[in-house]
């Protein structure tokens, strides 16, 4: 298993490093004794093994470390000198086969480790050796003059140790499951699973005319994490005056509020750790007047400061970063600034500040300004380093920037001073003279391409009818194929679409047909092959290349999703009518389209706005079937959009408001009446299912919303959000959530009583009968759906038996007889005493 293989590396990598640790300190003191260039010939060596988890179950991987109690003596800090070499572990079976274990060459620390799977029960041994070695080098010292060693590491052999296998399988790490219910960063370090919800957006490259805000060189696919599955809105926030300013200004698509112009960005975004940044800009001249950090969950703002340290500084991209080395390991997160510079020069330097709170760590100077991508390599110690590819007087040149962030003594991470861009050029290379006038086409993890294919000027796009294409390795620039001069249509407008899965793609834009290029031997593999569109496709196209697919989309408003194998189309979306909404017929599409999570997002806009047309959307595709998984009112034209930890990140030309879409939080209430009642008699169980996403509690909301906002239904999300969030009118359609009432009865059984959907206010209600006498727990749950997590919220009731209650004494009817009698018998009493009071009184007198 995946995870289990990196928990075994991990492993690996502390246990090494704590080594390193322990015998590098032991160690210091011999390396510095021996500055007078007398070393012993003769160093003995002392060999240890381990093997874990022990006991372990049958099929399980065991991890087996070999290691020697102190470092190689003239290993360098960052894996250079002599290691340790031909150390083998003999591991004898249950059944007294053996097979030896080759544990390669050691690492600085004198550690060397591997995996091994038992597949019998019983007790396996291991033993490790070493056959000795020579070794002759020059070590620098901390302090004075380097020394050189000539030595012979003496042979070592390790105890034998006992590894137990059990037919029982032990349990992994006891990581917490995916959640569940809203979270939030930090992310538990312990939690493995929930790194897979996790992801960033690095703005390591830039749409036409932008500054920043694509994902990488490669374009703008999304491969980590999800993204939402609605248009439910999170919170909103304003960069600038938006929308209808008002009469006397005439209320027209020409009016609102300016939103982007091909010279001025007002929105572009780099997420990292859940943070979105964004450079804050002022009016018509574009001035930077701030750098914003916000919460993509919030909308809060974390910190914002001046516009780098000179004031005029945008947000170039974005890093995290994970740094290796004997000395430490851990990962990092940084932003990278330029200032302004001419429309097509670059800048003159670039500065690096401290993610989380904004503080400036180091400038660089004499900058190159190429688009970046990430090295996510498995068997990269800096794994997020910024890998820059350029061409620049007849070379082709990467750039590393974990070569500039380490400290003075190779083995931290010490971004700090002034340093010079050529201290992170990792190689050079001389182009071929066929393709020294040639640029970089395509930025591949694998592959960069360089084409040569000239047009009569900038601006007409009119082909000389060839190119001339070479391959380079992306990891060490070697030459891979090319050049290669090929034929392509003469005088139309033919460019570089993209690539991925191996295939770059040309598209004519004239004939609106693309043409597929291995990108490992740089022919020709399919085409043309005529896209589906319309007459507005032929004014601009743009594409972007995931899941073995090309989506290309155009003005016209059409996507069609070509096969990067075959060129076959799999697909096509075809656009919607705009009525007299546009003067094109339909909605087009512009360039910054994204895709994340298996779906394509792009929005009906174009590029330089106004004119703003009304019902514009953001379109959510379905990447494998074409279908229209969610749309919402929206107009980002040619400003990116991000997604990361599970939230897309867009600008609205509509309001100029920031629009964090995405699954949000939820409050279920619950109450039941009568608190007490009668057995036999019915309960009524009612509450309310509420919003609590950030958004529903700023002043608009609240004014609005008093007793707040509720939660509805998926297919009503969206006409919903753009009533609450949009000024929209109010849909008469919309529909609740799911409610299940259930209850813990008096004898401790737990069962549903109810099941509903909340109303549009969403109040929900369920009535029944408790079946036995006692105090029950009432349990309302929403379960959650694509649009919200779920919630609960329980409240008690007492059922008392109804035989329990004092039954009323009858009422005894007199008889006519009665009636007579008694009367007559009291008023004869009353006689009496009356007799005997008056003969009292006349005895008083006569004494």
């Amino acid at each position: 298993m995946k995870l289990k293989r990196k928990i075994s590396q991990k492993l690996a990598v502390f246990t090494t490093t704590l080594l390193l640790i322990i015998s590098m300190l032991s160690a210091l003191p011999l390396i510095s004794a021996q500055t007078d260039g007398s070393v012993a010939t003769e160093v003995p060596t002392f060999l240890m093994i381990n093997v874990a988890p022990n006991p372990i179950g049958s099929g399980q991987e065991a991890l087996v470390n070999a290691f020697m109690t102190k470092p190689p003596i003239t290993a360098g800090f960052m894996g250079t000198g002599t290691m340790f070499e031909g150390i083998k572990v003999e591991v004898t079976a249950p059944d007294g086969t053996k097979r030896t274990l080759d544990m390669g060459k050691s690492d600085s620390t004198g550690g060397t480790w591997t995996n091994f799977t038992p597949d019998q029960t019983g007790n396996y041994t291991f033993k490790a050796t070493y056959p000795g070695q020579h070794a002759e080098e020059n070590v620098m010292n901390f302090f004075g003059p380097p020394t050189f060693y000539n030595i012979t590491y003496q042979p070592s052999v390790s105890d034998t140790i006992t590894l137990t296998v059990q037919a029982e399988p032990i349990p992994m790490f006891n990581t917490a499951p995916l959640p569940t219910e809203y979270w939030s960063r930090p992310i538990q370090a312990q939690n493995y699973f929930w790194a897979t919800l996790g992801s960033n957006w690095y703005g390591l490259a830039a749409p036409a005319f932008a500054t920043t805000g694509s994902y990488d060189a490669t374009g703008n696919f999304q491969p980590y994490g999800t993204a939402p599955n609605t248009g439910h809105i999170m919170w909103v926030k304003p960069t600038h005056f938006g929308g209808q300013p008002g009469l006397p200004i005439p209320n027209d698509q020409m009016s609102n509020y300016m939103t982007t112009t091909i010279a001025t960005n007002f929105f572009e975004p780099i997420i990292l750790n859940g943070v979105l940044y964004y450079t804050e800009y002022s009016g018509p001249s574009a001035a930077k007047t701030a750098w914003v950090a916000v919460d993509i969950r919030t909308g809060e703002t974390l910190w914002t400061r001046s516009a780098g340290e000179s004031g005029n500084e945008v947000i170039r991209m974005g890093q995290v970063m994970r740094f290796k080395s004997i000395q430490e390991f851990g990962s990092w997160a940084f932003l990278y600034s330029c200032p302004s510079a001419s429309f097509f020069g670059n800048p003159e330097y670039m500065s690096v500040y401290d993610a989380y709170s904004g503080e400036y760590l180091m400038n660089i100077t004499g900058i190159q300004n190429p688009a970046f991508l990430i090295d996510d390599s498995e068997d990269s110690d800096q794994k997020g380093s910024l890998l820059g590819y350029y061409t620049s007087g007849g070379n082709l040149t990467m750039w590393n920037s974990s070569r500039l962030m380490l400290g003075s003594d190779g083995i931290t991470m010490r971004p700090s001073g002034t340093k010079d861009w050529s201290e992170g050029i990792e190689w050079t290379v001389a182009l071929p003279a066929a393709i020294s006038q040639g640029g970089i086409a395509i930025r591949d993890h694998d592959v960069i391409v360089l084409r040569y294919a000239p047009t009569y000027n900038m601006f007409s796009s009119l082909s000389y009818g060839s190119q001339v294409t070479a391959g380079f390795d992306a990891k060490t620039g070697a030459l891979l194929w090319g050049p290669k001069n090929q034929t392509i249509p003469k005088l139309q407008d033919v460019s570089v679409m993209g690539a991925g899965d191996k295939v770059y793609v040309l598209h004519n834009k004239d004939t609106n047909e693309a043409y597929g290029y291995s990108l490992t031997t740089g022919d020709q593999i399919w085409g043309p092959v005529k896209m589906q569109g319309n007459a507005w496709d032929h004014i601009s196209i743009a594409a972007e290349f995931a899941y073995g697919k090309m989506f290309i989309f155009g003005f016209g408003g059409y996507v069609n999703a070509v096969d990067l194998a075959t060129g076959n189309i799999d697909w096509t979306y075809v656009p919607r009518s705009s009525g007299y909404n546009t003067g094109y017929g339909i909605y087009p599409v512009w360039y910054n389209g994204m895709i994340a999570d298996g779906k394509l997002f792009i929005s009906e806009s174009h590029m330089y706005d106004p004119p703003v047309y009304p019902g514009a959307q953001q379109l959510a595709i379905n990447t494998t079937t074409g279908e229209l998984v969610w749309s919402i009112l929206s107009f980002t034209g040619r400003v990116p959009t991000a997604a990361a930890d599970g939230y897309l990140i867009q600008w609205n030309c509509f309001d100029s408001q920031i629009y964090s879409i995405g699954k949000g939080p939820t409050q279920t209430a619950v109450t039941a009446s009568p608190k007490v009642s009668e057995q036999g008699n019915l309960v009524l169980v009612e509450g309310t299912v509420m919003d609590i996403s950030a958004g529903t509690k700023d002043s608009d909301r609240t004014a609005r919303f008093p007793n707040g906002v509720p939660a509805v239904s998926d297919s009503s999300q969206s006409a919903w959000m753009e009533y609450v969030y949009m000024q929209q009118p109010k849909p008469t359609n919309a529909t609740g959530v799911p409610v299940v009432v259930s209850v813990v009865d008096p004898n401790g059984n737990t069962y549903v009583v109810g099941t509903t959907t909340s109303e549009e206010s969403g109040h929900y209600k369920v009535t029944f009968v408790p079946e036995v006498a006692g105090e029950y727990c009432v349990i309302a749950t929403f379960g959650g759906t694509e649009s919200y997590w779920g919630s609960s919220s329980e409240t008690a009731i007492a059922v008392v038996d109804a035989s329990a209650t004092a039954a009323p004494q009858a009422t005894i009817t007199p008889s006519a007889a009665d009636l007579y009698f008694i009367p007559a018998i009291a008023g004869l009493f009353i006689a009496i005493i009356v007799v005997i009071a008056l003969v009292a009184l006349v005895l008083r007198k006569h004494p």
